[in-house]
């Protein structure tokens, strides 16, 4: 009896220290599912956004988050989802802005973000981020809190500058902080070394239009006077090409119709070793986008198709880049087909992009995703299938593709 008892607390014992012992606990819920539980529990949720692809994904989920002493931080303090950002995760990817993998996202209980992160990270160190996210949302400086104050605070530097500063911190972008604080400070003098260092340092944020951007270029032969050499060819660069790189990212980041026509104003203007590595036709494909304006945008997404075709009886452009820029040409025209005729112009790209013999699991996938749009899921399932039997092994969107199959099977494709 006595070795029953025994044995019955080894093995609770054992069962005690593994249980502790665990790293983070991921919980197979929504991200929906996770804030209520996060509210009911007095918690954050923390979000590692993932692809199947991505190798510093498996590492972190492999060497880093199974450890104890990051699961007994992040266990106790969050509830915690992983999201794959192509599959299931891409609406809350879109919603939170995130573009590079792994990314990990920290939430109160509101869906509001706290802090947020990305890349390869030591345990320690990702420790160390789950403690922070923490005592962030807690403190008086929090990213919530911040943003609450920041449309009453356009004219009080020290706390621009303090939002500007913090947003660094939690991961976020600081130019609409570094840009409002330009405007009211009296701290460094605008044509001062301390100016120029301060723009080279910040010049990721700073936007055509700007406040930042008006003071460089009033006192850029000033910059150029004091400057060192490498500062020199930074200056040229900024002046040149950062400013417009900037605002494009940044109109698209926010989805700012208004900041992406001054990007494109600005773009006729660059240099020609830089505007060949841009597309004006493309760039007025987005305009329309971000303008919802689906009719001008079609006309466009034709414009770009016919101009393809141009390129391609004129053996300018290789057959294999045209069937690719064919291929999320129509996708992206697709979302907008509403008609007939719409429906006409598809199939004709298709049929020439066919012709062209190259990557025809490209067609296969454009022509799945026409007949489910038009309400043929039969055969739309079957070009999904025919597109992912020959779809390169190493190519990144498979996991995506094969996700949509999945979704297509299920009736639920958006």
């Amino acid at each position: 009896m006595k070795r029953n008892v025994l044995t019955l607390a080894v093995i609770f014992l054992i069962g005690f220290l593994n249980l502790s012992a665990q790293g983070i606990e991921f919980q197979h819920i929504s991200l929906e599912e996770a804030l209520e539980k996060a509210k009911s529990e007095d918690k954050l949720v923390f979000i590692d956004f993932y692809t199947t692809w991505c190798a510093p994904c498996k590492s972190m989920a492999k060497n880093v988050f199974t450890l104890p002493e990051v699961g007994a931080v992040y266990n106790k303090e969050y509830i915690n989802i992983k999201l794959d950002a192509e599959k299931e995760g891409l609406p809350a990817a879109k919603k939170y802005l995130v573009n590079s993998y792994p990314t990990y996202v920290y939430l109160n209980s509101n869906g509001n973000i706290v802090y947020k992160e990305s890349g390869t990270r030591m345990p320690d160190d990702f420790i160390q981020l789950g403690r922070d996210a923490v005592a962030s949302e807690n403190s008086q400086f929090s990213l919530e809190k911040l943003q609450a104050k920041f449309p009453n605070k356009q004219d009080d530097a020290d706390f621009l500058k303090v939002y500007f500063t913090k947003l660094l911190e939690y991961g976020q972008n600081p130019t609409e902080g570094i840009n409002a604080w330009l405007k009211v400070q009296n701290e460094i003098e605008e044509a001062d070394v301390d100016m120029m260092e301060f723009l080279l340092k910040y010049k990721d944020y700073i936007l055509l239009n700007s406040r930042g951007a008006e003071i460089l270029m009033a006192n850029f032969d000033e910059y150029m006077d004091i400057a060192t050499r490498k500062e020199e060819e930074e200056l040229e660069v900024f002046k040149e090409v950062r400013l417009a790189k900037n605002t494009r990212d940044y109109a698209f980041q926010t989805k700012n119709p208004e900041l992406w026509l001054i990007f494109m104003e600005a773009f006729n203007e660059l240099p020609e070793k830089y505007k060949k590595r841009g597309n004006y036709l493309d760039y007025k494909i987005t305009y329309y986008a971000l303008l919802k304006d689906s009719k001008s945008y079609k006309k466009e997404v034709e414009n770009y198709v016919d101009s393809l075709m141009v390129e391609n009886t004129s053996g300018k452009t290789k057959s294999g880049v045209i069937v690719q820029d064919l291929s999320s040409k129509g996708e992206a025209y697709l979302k907008y087909a509403d008609s007939k005729s719409d429906y006409k112009k598809l199939e004709g790209w298709v049929e020439y992009g066919y012709k062209l013999q190259s990557s025809p699991y490209l067609m296969d996938n454009l022509t799945s995703n026409l007949f489910y749009k038009k309400g043929k899921t039969k055969k739309a399932i079957e070009y999904k299938e025919k597109a992912l039997a020959n779809w390169p092994a190493d190519d990144k969107k498979l996991s995506a593709k094969k996700y949509e199959l999945e979704q297509m099977k299920k009736g639920e494709l958006i």
